[in-house]
């Protein structure tokens, strides 16, 4: 039996330290910026006056050539990496992207937050959040948003001065998919997020927060772009792909795990091409000269793995927990070409915000940690355990499935808990042997997962979580959107 996607080259050896401006001269060999020097470089900035977040729904780092991926699926996130600095080892706290996301935006876990288990969730008012942090330290916070569970009916917009709905743009919502994609696709993205990039240029405070949904199932291409991966090495084998739990990501009359593969991955590669342009648009609006660029994912995505096809949310497997996380910022003395090994959690980039932007500023309750001695290279100050463990969740659309992980550089400790007679489920994965987890070694090692274990029970705040109640409302728009990417039925 053939493979299921191309092998992953783990840990990539450290690259030289670029020169000044890689991202710059990286963009020119792209064809994408607009010419000219690579500015000098100057004394770091004590704060920066741009920040783009930029995030892809659905996107797992090790279908990124990034991160060793055989396939170049993203020319555009090396020349940020050239920049900046690579976290090797990031972990989403939930893969669904409302539950994740409340992480990003609260500094919470899901098990504290009580947000868990589906997509679509309402950040209570009483969260303070990472756009009012920045609106009340003088940023301009402006939004375009590719994802339905995102909307503004959610309140997602709050603390936004501007918050751009990609599917809002037409009158009537088309029920063919491929031109609902077109509506939702990265070029799409791209159409409202230079405009509204231009407009704000001469900010003096601004945070542009650009989501892009291209990797999300079905994983249909915008008409007229050809798949540049169909036919290569990896576009390999006959095993079937079992469609009979995601209908909604068929394509066509097409069954071949490889095909699904290689449309996935055409579906990062065409993001990232559409990333790099917009960081060439901000480069020729002067953004970039003290810009810092947040690039990830809110989840990933199974491909297969543990029999779960063109999904995430239900598994707390790698393949839906594992995402990318970039973060450059030359201007500020952030190490260029650095890649961090260390675990780190979607819930540590608030924390780090708040030490960037405000430092002196409290932000009652935050779980995560600041990554800025990692970006500075420096030995994480304070308690030992920093950074030796990342913790995350997963279950389906009930509290009957709630997995809680920990893990380190190298061990995965899975926890189920017991429920209506149903024992309690341990499993215990070697991340650097078994990146995917296909071997469980819990009757081998049990000596790491009783360590994991003291670790995992010191974090857990209860086997169960009361859900919080959805008082969800969309309008038929929005329904509409939800439906074509196979939220609901």
């Amino acid at each position: 039996m053939q493979p299921k996607s191309p092998p992953v080259r783990r840990r990539p050896g450290a690259r030289r330290r670029p020169a000044a401006g890689a991202l710059g001269a990286a963009l020119l060999a792209l064809g994408l910026a607009a010419g000219g020097c690579a500015p000098e470089p100057s004394a770091p900035s004590a704060t920066p006056r741009h920040v783009l977040l930029i995030t892809v729904d659905t996107l797992r780092a090790d279908h990124l050539s990034a991160y060793g991926y055989p396939r170049a699926t993203s020319p555009a996130a090396e020349a940020l990496a050239a920049d900046g600095v690579l976290f090797e080892h990031a972990v989403a706290q939930w893969p669904k992207t409302g539950t994740s996301f409340a992480s990003v935006w609260t500094g919470l876990y899901p098990q504290t937050t009580g947000l868990t288990h589906e997509a679509a969730v309402r950040i209570p008012d009483s969260y303070p959040t990472l756009p009012a942090f920045m609106a009340a330290h003088g940023f301009t916070n402006v939004a375009v948003i590719s994802n339905a569970v995102l909307s503004r009916e959610l309140r997602w917009d709050r603390g936004f001065g501007e918050y751009l709905e990609t599917w809002k743009a037409v009158p009537e919502l088309p029920e063919d998919p491929v031109a609902f994609r077109a509506l939702i696709d990265a070029g799409r993205v791209n159409e409202l997020a230079i405009p509204l990039l231009e407009r704000h240029r001469d900010a003096e405070r601004l945070f542009a927060w650009i989501h892009y949904s291209d990797p999300h199932a079905p994983y249909l291409l915008p008409q007229g772009v050809d798949n540049p991966f169909l036919g290569d090495r990896w576009d390999t084998g006959d095993e079937p792909a079992d469609l009979s739990d995601s209908p909604a990501a068929a394509l066509g009359d097409r069954r071949e795990l490889s095909y699904y593969v290689a449309q996935y991955d055409a579906n990062a590669w065409f993001a990232d091409r559409k990333i790099g342009e917009l960081l060439a648009a901000a480069e020729r609006f002067g953004l970039l000269d003290d810009a810092l660029v947040i690039y990830t994912a809110d989840h990933g995505e199974s491909l297969g793995e543990h029999g779960y096809y063109f999904g995430h949310g239900r598994l707390p497997y790698r393949p839906g927990a594992w995402v990318p996380l970039i973060v450059s910022w030359p201007a500020g003395g952030v190490a260029a070409g650095r890649r961090v090994e260390r675990p780190v959690e979607l819930v540590d980039l608030l924390p780090t915000l708040r030490d960037l932007i405000a430092p002196d500023a409290e932000v009652p309750g935050l779980e995560g940690d600041s990554l800025v001695p990692l970006l500075r290279g420096e030995p994480p100050a304070g308690a030992a355990e920093r950074f030796d463990y990342a913790y995350a969740e997963a279950g389906g659309g009930s509290p009957t499935t709630h997995y809680r992980t920990v893990e380190d550089e190298q061990w995965k400790l899975v926890y189920h808990p017991a429920f209506d007679g149903r024992p309690k489920l341990y499993e215990l994965y070697d991340l650097a042997a078994d990146p995917l987890e296909t071997r469980d070694l819990i009757a081998d090692r049990l000596d790491q997962a009783r360590r994991l274990r003291a670790v995992l029970d010191d974090w857990l705040k209860g086997d169960w979580i009361r859900m919080r109640p959805r008082d969800v409302e969309h309008d038929e728009e929005t329904l509409e959107a939800l439906k074509a990417l196979g939220y609901i039925p």
